[in-house]
């Protein structure tokens, strides 16, 4: 009888002794990928039919908390993999999810996910790519092909996936489309080194009269960035933020561990005021971020209309607590907090790509503020609504 998948923390406990690899190598070894294939992990966001071991929300969660404890950059495969199962699941044509789901949810494939270009970054419908018609005079519908043409960058796990997600504009609607890598006219380029998520094997996805069958568009024409993409969005920001939150309960330890068994001026350096400021300041921002977490998660598993506020709110908590708890535990390190690799350099490192990845600290801000704007608009129509003064100027 097979042995029931791992727990989120026994799968984190048996990726911890692999984290100094992962750094040194800068990519994830081909092993530890199969580990995380065996685990069942990848397979989370694929229904049951096509092969899947799904999982709510609040457990996939789990394992990206869990699994960012070791390796925010291996974190990111939970993501970007995660963000295309969950998107063909829903939006793909039956028969493009019975050819790839399967080998998504095993594995055998990996999925990544191609949005961001040179000019679209935070505002995703700049983007430039183009989708077009190239069909053969004559041609039925089962043999209708597309022709894409424009650049992706930053594509985690970009350099070893087998397809991308990628979106396009045709006219003035845009287009989701999976994409084989030996489709023809894809080239896949390493991108430039960042300093942090330094193993998440980034890369730049070039299309070049790639001619992709129909039957792999993902959603129809105009559904692209407003319905695909953002629902992949909502799933990625989630995942960054309870990626966040393992970076963060992996700072928190960390000091705590350091500060508890460090002996300055005769005493524990935990027992200084002022370093107890520190940690306490991150204890909070983390307890906090977990449970906005959770909260989100819960949003997503019932549907809630406010799901994207919940989500929101999340990621950008949780990638603050990760900068304060990685910033504090540098600190509290001292030199030994410096050692470029090293676990304290990298939570550093990594914390800051947090407050960038799937949407920058300032642009979650932005959308965070409308996104309250319409809750308290539907709050002040609620009859008992108790503080009506004044909540009639608001539009």
């Amino acid at each position: 009888m097979s042995q029931p998948p791992p727990t989120a923390d026994e799968l984190g406990r048996l990726l911890l002794p692999l984290a100094d690899e992962i750094e040194a190598a800068r990519a994830v070894p081909e092993g530890v990928l199969e580990t995380v294939a065996r685990s069942g992990a990848l397979a989370a966001m694929v229904p049951a039919q096509y092969g899947g071991r799904p999982l709510s929300y609040q457990e996939y969660g789990e394992l990206n908390r869990a699994v960012a404890r070791t390796s925010a950059s291996l974190q990111s495969l939970l993501t970007v993999h995660g963000m295309v199962c969950a998107s063909l699941s829903r939006w793909a044509p039956e028969r493009t999810r019975q050819r790839l789901l399967p080998r998504l949810a095993s594995g055998e494939l990996l999925g990544a996910f191609g949005l961001t270009e040179d000019s679209a970054g935070s505002d995703a419908q700049a983007i430039e790519t183009t989708a077009t018609p190239d069909n053969p005079a004559g041609a039925g519908a089962a043999d209708a092909v597309w022709r894409l043409d424009g650049v992706k960058r930053w594509l985690s796990f970009g350099q070893v996936a087998h397809c991308f997600l990628v979106f396009a504009k045709h006219g003035d609607r845009s287009v989701g489309f999976l994409v084989r890598r030996d489709d023809p006219g894809v080239t896949v380029v390493p991108s430039r080194r960042t300093s942090g998520f330094r193993s998440a094997m980034l890369a730049d996805l070039h299309l070049d009269g790639c001619r992709v069958p129909a039957d792999r568009m993902v959603g129809r024409p105009g559904f692209g960035v407003a319905q695909v993409a953002s629902g992949a969005l909502s799933l990625g920001r989630l995942c960054v933020a309870y990626g966040s939150l393992g970076l963060a309960e992996a700072c928190c330890d960390a000091m705590l561990g350091h500060t508890s068994s460090r002996k300055q001026f005769g005493g524990r350096l935990i027992d200084l005021q002022l370093v107890r400021g520190l940690v306490s300041d991150a204890v909070l921002d983390t307890e906090a971020a977990r449970l906005l977490c959770e909260q989100a998660a819960r949003a997503m598993d019932a549907q809630d209309d406010w799901l994207i506020h919940h989500v929101l709110t999340a990621k950008l908590a949780a990638s603050r607590a990760a900068d304060t708890a990685a910033s504090a535990a540098a600190q509290l390190h001292g030199a030994a907090g410096l050692v470029d690799g090293g676990p304290v350099d990298r939570w550093v490192r990594d914390a800051r790509v947090m407050q960038v990845i799937e949407g920058s600290t300032q642009l979650l801000q932005h959308l965070l503020a409308e996104e309250s704007l319409q809750r308290f608009r539907v709050r002040r129509r609620h009859p008992r609504y108790p503080f009506a003064q004044g909540a009639d100027r608001v539009e």
